[in-house]
C-alpha cells in the first residue's frame, strides 16, 4: 500500500504526523482532511505545523489556521478555498477545506412556512 504524503513527512519528524484510522492526517493531535492538509502545506512546512500545534494546542491551532486561510489575500491566492473547523471523529476538532462541507441551511428554510 502506498504511503500518504503526510506519512512521509512524519518519518522526518519522529512520527509527529501520521494517519488516523479513517485515513486523515494527524498533525500532533490536530486532524486534517487530505485536502485541508495539502492547502495548509502550501503556506507552512510540515515542521511548522507540528510546532504550531505543540505550542498553541489543538483547538487554538485549528482556529489560528482557519483564520489564516480566511483573510482576503489568502482566499485570492487559493482560489477561494479556506479551512473550516468541524467536529472530528475523536474528541478534538478537525480541519477541512471549505469546499468539503455543506453550507449551513438558513433557519427560515428549516422551519415550516407560517401564513
Amino acid at each position: 500500500m502506498a504511503m500518504k504524503i503526510w506519512e512521509l513527512h512524519g518519518l522526518q519528524l519522529n512520527r509527529a504526523i501520521c494517519s488516523t484510522p479513517q485515513g486523515e492526517a494527524d498533525v500532533a493531535g490536530l486532524v486534517f482532511s487530505e485536502k485541508a492538509y495539502f492547502l495548509a502545506i502550501r503556506d507552512f512546512r510540515p515542521a511548522e505545523l507540528v510546532r504550531l500545534v505543540e505550542e498553541q494546542g489543538v483547538i487554538a491551532a485549528a482556529f489560528a489556521l482557519m483564520s489564516r486561510f480566511h483573510d482576503r489575500e489568502a482566499l485570492n491566492a487559493t482560489g477561494g478555498r479556506g479551512l473550516v473547523v468541524v467536529r472530528g471523529h475523536g474528541p478534538g476538532p478537525m480541519l477541512k477545506r471549505n469546499d468539503e462541507v455543506r453550507s449551513p441551511v438558513p433557519a427560515q428554510e428549516l422551519s415550516p412556512a407560517t401564513r
